[in-house]
């Protein structure tokens, strides 16, 4: 055993939680030789027959106590995220490794729980982020360290939540989520700001200062979004950067996924580099632009499917497991971002900026 997991075999994986976003995180076990999947879990039967049609040889499960008795190396926990905390730590005392969806945890107390029940069990726990592994944000990252666009001086991030266009969301997704939003942890700022987030720390490392302004649209029925929403903060290098969250309800955007319009620049001094889409493909614009010098250089053949990114980043942390090599994010860092998340909107509720250096929590 030269890793985490022994190196004889493909690793063992059972998958907790069938909703929506399974169709893009299963995406990183198939036809991968180090992946097989041996068990899966969820309260629908229904679900369990579709999913499991894929996968025949796997266990299934309705109960997580019996699906936590089963064979595994990795769980991949894909409940809603108000449930992160409990079932975590549920997981990882049964000795799996974890790999949990974002966000990490709705407080910094769950998150250190959570990081608590992992050194307890002797394990590794990541929460996945896909961003990290989207080519043209890679290709981004590259060419701001290259020196290219000369020493960075800014960075700016936009994301327009649409209401048309993009796959369908199973009701149930999106009832926990607005109920969710109604206890503080909104989807625009909370759920989908987490790779924002994790995009500035991961670009330009640890933030020791934020600034929120937060605002609510009220969709009835005691639903609300968390929109419009303008969040500053300052690295500790002193580099500032801006995220700016939209709602146009009445707009199309073409997806195969999400129907959300998002973008990502960095101004450096002699240039700039620009992402113009993630989640969606609706401004059919090249997926990377760099100026410099009065050029502007257009990336057309980057691979820019999101859904890439899930395949990457799942794969990322199966090769970490393999090898015992470091990974993105761990928990600790994994907790700075949910400290990062927290401190916009703990700055936006009390109109104050606040210092991540102090204690941050909402």
């Amino acid at each position: 055993m030269t890793g985490f997991v022994p190196n004889d075999r493909p690793t063992r994986i059972g998958v907790l939680g069938l909703g929506r976003i399974y169709d893009l995180t299963i995406q990183a076990y198939r036809n991968w030789p180090d992946a097989e999947i041996v068990a899966l879990c969820d309260l629908d039967e229904a679900k369990l027959a579709d999913r499991g049609a894929e996968f025949p040889d796997a266990a299934r499960y309705t109960a997580m106590e019996e699906f936590l008795r089963h064979d595994m190396d990795m769980v991949e926990v894909l409940v809603p995220s108000p449930h992160h905390c409990r079932v975590v730590c549920q997981v990882l005392a049964a000795g799996f490794h974890v790999n949990v969806q974002k966000p990490m945890a709705g407080s910094l107390d769950e998150a250190d729980q959570m990081i608590a029940a992992q050194q307890a069990a002797g394990v590794q726990l990541r929460v996945m982020e896909n961003y990290l592994f989207y080519p043209p944000l890679i290709r981004l990252k590259e060419i701001v360290e290259s020196g290219e666009i000369g020493d960075p001086v800014g960075f700016h991030m936009k994301m327009v939540g649409t209401g048309r266009g993009g796959w369908d969301v199973p009701a149930e997704t999106w009832i926990w989520q607005m109920e969710d939003a109604a206890n503080g942890h909104g989807i625009f700022v909370y759920d989908d700001g987490w790779h924002k987030f994790s995009v500035a720390r991961w670009l330009f490392g640890p933030v020791r200062e934020v600034s929120g302004w937060i605002g609510l649209t009220d969709l009835g029925g005691g639903y609300c979004l968390d929109a419009p929403a303008s969040i500053s903060w300052e690295h500790e290098t002193g580099l500032r950067g801006i995220f700016d969250a939209t709602l146009a309800p009445d707009q199309l955007m073409v997806s195969d996924y999400y129907s959300n319009d998002e973008r990502f620049e960095v101004t450096g001094k002699r240039g700039f580099v620009r992402v113009n889409h993630c989640t969606a493909h609706g401004l059919r614009q090249p997926s990377l632009e760099v100026y410099r010098d009065g050029e502007l250089r257009q990336y057309h053949a980057l691979d820019d499917d999101w859904a890439t990114s899930f395949r990457d980043s799942g794969r990322h942390f199966l090769t970490a497991l393999r090898n015992g090599t470091d990974y993105l994010w761990n928990s600790q860092d994994a907790r700075d971002v949910l400290a990062f998340l927290m401190g916009s909107v703990q700055s936006s509720n009390e109109n104050r900026r606040i210092r991540l250096d102090a204690p941050t929590d909402a």
